[in-house]
């Protein structure tokens, strides 16, 4: 076989083999699958826009069109290399068996297979936007030169973008695989791009980040597109900048075609570095006062948890969810500075929302490996239950507590509302994790799933935290209803008592409904461990 050959088959086969990796998550495939529906009414509104804007070029209406059309191709650029470096890193340089691939194949060979793949995927999309996009313009502005031009453009355009995302992608783990600091603060980093991804979204301040990178990139060919886009149509593109982008972009290709099998020898042959790291001591720092009040065997679990979680911190990424509830009032608060009435209570559920899926999700099945010795202990079932509840319930409910508090009197509420709804936060962070515990023992899940495209990891089952999150809303709701405005002024006007009065009521209700059902989870989880044991 020669050398094409084995990269098209190499193409192919990851194809298939993330297509059927594809339909083993049902979940996933149901998301790519809204997803692609949702992508249908805003493509068919980005063709409408590139329409009107080809019209609007042709009647004059707009003064300086290419301006705007550099701005727009300098931004695809952005998105498709930042895009195409993504994917680069956590997912289409992280091939299955790499080590047995490389004995059969080149390096070169497979990093051709790869981009084949990664290219066919994307590529196929990029080239029907592409050409629909450019007829649009070009129907739009009346001109049949234009939808050439401008197909050329954005084909060219995402290529070199792909392009640069894999360079950019090698280049970040062949430094990363070399230096052992960037290795220790890779935690550090991610966190610190993810806090400063959310909080660029939350802020709305795009053009922060935007303008700054338009400005480098405007004077450099990535800022020529435009001219070859309107070659012959406005007369401030230049036909020298034109053909010097397609020029450039096409040995910008040529160039990356020998500098990307050398990152990728690099990366793939290297020994990389290795962090050994010191034994831990026989207790951590705060397990002697845990043992002053718990049972050894609930601190060990307690303990266990937590290290679990600091050594591998995607096995909690399903808390993500509850996070995202988050992102809107956040958004709300920062945009017009000041706290609502209902932001409090948000924050009170989604607290006790987390604390109760950190770790009780999945009491027997979270044990992976050590599930074994670990039910030879005295008392397994209550030692499991009882430990993974105070894990999550130590660890968020007393900064659920601490925020409603604050922003509860930042807010219209008073303060005597405040002092009922932080007792509320503190009765559902308390009963959240025992009531968790029963329902991901009734659906537990033992096998490790993939988190992402290169990481597995045991994570609660979906149906489990779906029954738990419906299930605690519902727990909720008469103390979140207690302390909404519109409801407590209507039931308190209805009953003639105070806002005070109604709050109260709906805290007991709360309280008398988590703490029964928080009982009876808890029994139902030790049953359940205790039955495994006897299996």
């Amino acid at each position: 076989m020669s050398q094409w050959t084995h990269i098209a088959t190499i193409g192919r086969v990851e194809l298939r083999r993330r297509w059927r990796v594809l339909e083993e998550n049902t979940a996933q495939l149901v998301a790519i699958a809204l997803s692609g529906l949702l992508f249908v009414p805003f493509s068919l509104a980005g063709l409408a826009g590139l329409y009107f804007f080809g019209a609007g070029i042709a009647a004059g209406d707009i003064e300086t069109p290419l301006e705007a059309l550099r701005m727009g191709l300098i931004y695809l650029w952005l998105f498709t290399a930042g895009f195409g470096g993504f994917r680069a890193y956590s997912t289409a340089l992280r091939p299955d068996r790499l080590d047995g691939l490389l004995t059969t194949v080149s390096h070169r060979e497979l990093l051709g297979g790869l981009m084949f793949a990664e290219f066919v995927l994307w590529g196929g999309i990029a080239v029907l936007a592409g050409g629909a996009g450019a007829l649009a313009f070009a129907a739009g502005a009346g001109s049949v030169v234009l939808a050439p031009l401008a197909f050329l453009a954005a084909c060219t355009a995402v290529i070199t973008a792909l392009t640069t995302g894999f360079v950019g992608a090698l280049f970040v783990r062949n430094t990363g695989v070399r230096s052992k600091l960037l290795t220790r603060l890779r935690t550090a980093l991610f966190v610190a791009l993810g806090v400063g991804y959310f909080w660029v979204l939350i802020t709305q301040n795009f053009a922060s980040v935007l303008d700054p990178l338009y400005r480098a990139l405007e004077p450099t060919p990535i800022g020529w597109y435009g001219d070859l886009v309107l070659l012959g149509t406005d007369g401030k593109a230049s036909i020298g900048r034109g053909i010097g982008v397609a020029l450039s972009s096409a040995a910008f290709v040529l160039a990356s075609g020998v500098l990307l099998p050398r990152l990728a020898e690099w990366l793939w042959y290297a020994d990389g570095v290795h962090i050994e790291h010191e034994a831990a001591a026989t207790s951590s720092a705060g397990e002697p006062r845990l043992s002053s009040v718990l049972p050894q065997p609930v601190v060990g679990v307690v303990v266990a948890d937590w290290k679990r979680a600091r050594r591998s911190p995607v096995s909690l990424s399903f808390t993500l969810y509850p996070l995202t509830m988050l992102v809107f009032p956040i958004t709300t608060v920062v945009q017009t500075g000041t706290v609502g009435s209902s932001f409090p209570l948000v924050i009170a559920f989604c607290g006790a929302w987390i604390t109760g899926s950190l770790f009780t999700l999945n009491v027997v099945g979270n044990e992976g490996a050590v599930l074994p010795t670990t039910l030879l202990g005295a008392a397994p079932g209550r030692t499991l239950v009882s430990g993974h509840a105070v894990a999550g319930t130590l660890l968020v409910a007393p900064v659920t507590v601490v925020a409603t508090v604050v922003l509860g009197l930042s807010s219209p509420h008073a303060v005597t509302a405040v002092g009922t709804l932080a007792l509320s936060a503190l009765v559902l962070s308390l009963c959240a994790g025992p009531i968790a515990t029963g329902i991901g023992a009734a659906f537990p899940r033992f096998e490790a799933v993939s988190v992402s495209r290169s990481r597995k990891a045991i994570v609660p089952s979906l149906l489990a935290f779906t029954v738990y999150s419906v299930v605690l809303g519902v727990v909720a709701l008469p103390a979140l209803l207690g302390h909404s405005s519109f409801v407590a002024d209507a039931f308190a006007s209805l009953l003639g008592t105070s806002t005070v009065v109604i709050g109260l009521a709906g805290v007991a209700v709360t309280a008398l409904i988590a703490g029964l059902l928080g009982v009876l989870s808890a029994y139902y989880a030790i049953r359940s461990v205790e039955s495994f044991h006897l299996e």
